[in-house]
C-alpha cells in the first residue's frame, strides 16, 4: 500500500506539467502576498508619496543687441541684476487653504519687498491713485479693452460683455479680489479670525495691499497652465532685499531669487526721446510682431518707443531653451544641461547721434530757455492787462510762477497731511480745509437752487464750475454723456456760449432730455424722476469733491492769489520737500528775511535748481537739430525738456510715467520732429 502511494507520487512529479504547476502556484503566492504589502500595508505611504514625472521645454530669454553713437560711446546696453520670482508649485488639501496661503505669502513678501524700498514688478493697468482710489493708468482705448479683455479671460476684445467692456477699475478689482477669482475675501463664507491670523493676514487690507496681491495672483494666472514657469515679482532688486529674502526662503513656498538683464541708457535725459525704452509686447503689437518672426511670445522684451521700436527686428535675439522634468505640481525636478541650446544677443545699432554733441546743446538749449524765461517774469501778481504786438510787453507774473508750484505738481500737496509733514506744510494745509469747506459748500448750494448766470460769477467760482462740470461730471464720472449732448440745443448755447444761464439750470435741462448716464449713480435710479436723479448727482458731487486733487489745486491756486498762502509758505516747503537744499548757501538769508520769494525763486530758475520744465510757462521748451553739411547726416536731434528711459524700460515706474503724462511741460512730445 506505501509502495503504491509512493509510486503514485513519483509519477505525478515525474510529469512536467506538475512541476510547472507548482512553480506557478509558488510565483502566484509571492505576487500575492506582495501585492498585499503594496496595496495594504504600504499603500498610503505610496500615494502621499506619488509623483507624475514629464519632461518639458523652458524658454532662456535673449538679449537686446547694444545702440552707440557714431563715435562707439554706448547708449543702450544689458546688465544682469538680482530679481525676486515665485512659482505656484504648493500643495493643499482645499481651494480655501490654497487662498488663505497663497494670499499670506504673497501678502508677507510683497511688504518685505516694499520695506527694502524696492517696487513691485508688473504691467498690471490699475493703480491706487493720488486720492487713494483705484484708477486705469492708461486712457480709454484699446489697451485698456485689452486689459478688460485679459482680465475676464476672452481671446477678443469684442467677446466682451456690456457691462464687462464698460467695468470700472474698482469693478475689476472688486471681481478679481472676490469669490469668482482670488477670494481676498469670501462674502458667501468669510474668513475667520484665528483662518486670518495663522496666515499672517490682517483682518482689514488697505487698498494698496489688496492691488499688491492682486497683480502677483493675476500673474500667476495667466500662466497657470505653465506651472514650473516662474513670475517675476520684484525687478533689479537691492541687497537688502536678496538678504531679507534668503533669510526667509525655506518658508515662502516657490519664492527664489535669480538673475535677469535689464535695459540701460546712458545720457538718459538728452537721449530718450532718439532712444525711446523697452517693456513686454501688448496684444495687438505681439500680433503684428508675429507676422515678421513667430518667435516672440508674451514674454518677449520689445522696443516701445525709439530706435528701440524702429530697430526692434534687428535688435531683437534669438532666445535659446533646455529640456527640464517636472513633477505633477510643475516643480522643477531636473535639468537637462545636455539639451540647452543658448540664446543669441541682437545685432548692434550704430547712430549717426554724436551724443557729447547731443547732450551739450541740450544743456545749452535748457540754459537758453531758462535765459528767455527769466526776462519775462517780473514781481507782480498779474499779467499786463494789454498786449500789444510788441514783445516787450509780454511779461510772466510772478505769481504765475508761484502757482505752478503747485499746479505741475513739483510741491505735493498730499504730503501737507502726513505724518511727517513739516509746520509749514500743516498750516497751509490747515487754510486749505477751511476755504475747501466754503468751496464745495458754495457749489453744492448754487447747484441745488436757481443759480447765478455763468456770466454774473466772479473768475474763482467760474473756475470751480468750469472743473465741476467738465472734469467731474464729463471726464471722470461719465454722468454727463458727451454723446448725447446736443450742442446745438438752445440751454446748451445760452449756457456755453451766451453764458445767460447758470449751471444748475443747464443740469436740470440736461436731466429732463436724458443726457445724464443714470448707470454711473450709486444707487438705482429707475423709479426716481428728473428732480431726484438731479440731487442724487448734487449729493455724490459734494461728497467726491474733497478727494480730488485737481480740484483742490484749483482752490490752492485761489488761495495764492488771495496771499492767505503766501510765497514765502511756498518757497519753505520747497525746502522742506528736498526739492531746494538747506546747504544752498542762501536758506539762511531767505529764512531771515533777507530774500524775498521772488528773488529767491528767480536765483533757482537761473541756476536751473528749478528747471522751465517744471516751471511749465512759456517758454519751457525747445528743440534743436544739428546736420553734418557735407553727408546730411543727423548729429544732434535735441528736444527739452527729456526724460529719464531708465525709469520706463524693463519694468515701467508707473508713478514717474503718470509724472510725465500730466506734465505741463509735455516731455513724451517730440518737439524736434513734430514741431515747425
Amino acid at each position: 500500500m506505501v509502495k503504491k502511494i509512493i509510486n503514485t507520487v513519483k509519477k505525478f512529479f515525474d510529469k512536467r506539467v506538475t512541476i510547472v504547476l507548482i512553480l506557478f502556484v509558488f510565483m502566484s503566492c509571492v505576487l500575492i502576498a506582495r501585492l498585499f504589502k503594496l496595496q495594504i500595508i504600504d499603500g498610503q505611504s505610496y500615494a502621499d508619496n506619488f509623483t507624475v514625472m514629464t519632461t518639458r521645454t523652458r524658454m532662456i530669454q535673449s538679449t537686446r543687441g547694444n545702440i552707440y553713437d557714431r563715435n562707439g560711446e554706448l547708449l543702450a546696453y544689458n546688465e544682469l541684476s538680482n530679481c525676486v520670482t515665485i512659482e505656484d508649485n504648493g500643495s493643499y488639501e482645499t481651494t480655501r487653504e490654497k487662498n488663505l496661503s497663497v494670499n499670506g505669502e504673497i501678502y508677507y513678501l510683497t511688504n518685505l519687498i516694499q520695506s527694502m524700498g524696492d517696487t513691485l514688478t508688473h504691467d498690471f493697468h490699475i493703480i491706487v491713485d493720488e486720492d487713494g482710489n483705484y484708477a486705469f493708468d492708461v486712457d480709454e482705448g484699446t489697451t485698456r479693452d485689452r486689459f478688460r479683455a485679459d482680465v475676464f479671460g476672452y481671446a477678443q476684445i469684442s467677446d466682451l460683455k456690456e457691462d464687462e467692456a464698460n467695468a470700472s477699475a474698482d469693478d475689476i478689482m472688486n471681481y478679481l479680489a472676490g469669490s469668482k477669482r482670488f477670494y481676498l475675501y469670501n462674502e458667501d463664507n468669510p474668513y475667520t479670525e484665528e483662518e486670518l491670523k495663522s496666515h499672517g493676514l490682517p483682518a482689514e487690507l488697505t487698498k494698496e495691499e489688496i492691488l499688491n496681491i492682486v497683480i502677483v495672483r493675476y500673474q500667476l494666472s495667466l500662466i497657470s497652465f505653465q506651472r514650473y514657469v516662474p513670475v517675476t515679482v520684484a525687478s533689479n532688486v537691492s541687497a537688502s532685499t536678496v538678504a531679507a529674502i534668503e533669510e526667509n526662503i525655506n518658508t515662502l513656498q516657490g519664492v527664489s531669487i535669480s538673475q535677469e538683464s535689464r535695459r540701460v541708457y546712458n545720457k538718459a535725459e538728452s537721449m530718450a526721446p532718439i532712444i525711446g525704452y523697452t517693456g513686454k509686447p501688448s496684444a495687438e503689437e505681439l500680433e503684428n510682431l508675429r507676422q515678421e518672426n513667430p518667435d516672440y511670445n508674451s514674454n518677449s522684451i520689445i522696443g516701445k518707443t525709439g530706435i528701440e521700436q524702429s530697430m526692434e527686428t534687428t535688435l531683437q535675439g534669438v532666445d535659446g531653451e533646455e529640456t527640464i522634468t517636472i513633477d505633477n505640481l510643475g516643480k522643477v525636478l531636473d535639468i537637462n544641461e545636455d539639451s540647452r541650446i543658448n540664446p543669441v544677443q541682437g545685432n548692434d545699432v550704430y547712430l549717426t547721434i554724436d551724443a557729447e554733441l547731443q547732450e551739450a546743446c541740450y544743456q545749452i538749449l535748457e540754459q537758453r530757455i531758462a535765459g528767455v524765461l527769466l526776462k519775462k517774469i517780473q514781481d507782480e501778481k498779474e499779467g499786463p492787462a494789454e498786449i500789444d504786438d510788441a514783445d516787450n510787453d509780454l511779461y510772466i507774473p510772478i505769481y504765475d510762477v508761484y502757482k505752478q508750484l503747485i499746479n505741475n505738481n513739483i510741491i505735493d500737496i498730499n504730503h501737507f497731511y502726513a505724518e511727517d509733514a513739516g509746520e509749514t506744510e500743516q498750516n497751509v494745509y490747515n487754510k486749505f480745509l477751511s476755504r475747501q469747506q466754503e468751496v464745495i459748500d458754495w457749489v453744492a448750494q448754487e447747484l441745488s437752487g436757481e443759480g447765478t448766470p455763468y456770466n454774473q460769477l466772479s473768475e474763482d467760482k467760474q473756475s470751480y464750475l468750469d472743473y465741476v462740470y467738465s472734469t467731474y461730471l464729463t471726464s471722470d464720472t461719465g454722468l454727463v454723456n458727451r454723446k448725447l449732448v446736443d450742442k446745438d440745443d438752445a440751454m446748451y448755447q445760452a449756457y456755453f456760449k451766451e453764458e445767460t444761464i447758470s449751471l444748475s439750470r443747464f443740469l436740470s435741462y440736461a436731466s429732463t432730455k436724458n443726457w445724464i448716464d443714470t448707470t454711473k449713480l450709486p444707487e438705482s435710479s429707475d423709479y426716481l424722476d428728473s428732480g431726484e436723479i438731479y440731487q442724487q448727482i448734487i449729493s455724490m458731487m459734494q461728497q467726491d469733491l474733497y478727494n480730488k486733487s485737481d480740484f483742490s489745486r484749483i482752490i490752492y491756486s485761489y488761495l495764492i492769489d488771495d496771499d492767505v498762502v503766501t510765497p514765502s509758505e511756498l518757497c519753505l516747503i520747497l525746502y522742506d520737500q528736498n526739492i531746494l537744499s538747506k546747504d544752498d548757501g542762501i536758506y539762511e538769508d531767505f529764512a531771515y528775511g533777507s530774500m524775498t520769494a521772488y528773488e529767491l525763486i528767480t536765483e533757482k530758475i537761473r541756476t536751473l535748481e528749478l528747471t522751465p520744465a517744471q516751471i511749465a510757462l512759456d517758454p519751457c521748451s525747445g528743440s534743436a537739430v544739428l546736420n553734418d553739411p557735407d553727408t546730411g547726416e543727423v548729429l544732434a536731434l535735441v528736444t527739452y525738456p527729456g526724460y529719464d528711459n531708465n525709469l520706463l524700460s524693463n519694468d515701467m515706474d508707473v508713478s514717474y510715467y503718470n509724472h510725465l503724462y500730466n506734465d505741463q511741460s509735455t516731455p513724451f512730445y517730440n518737439k524736434a520732429t513734430q514741431q515747425l
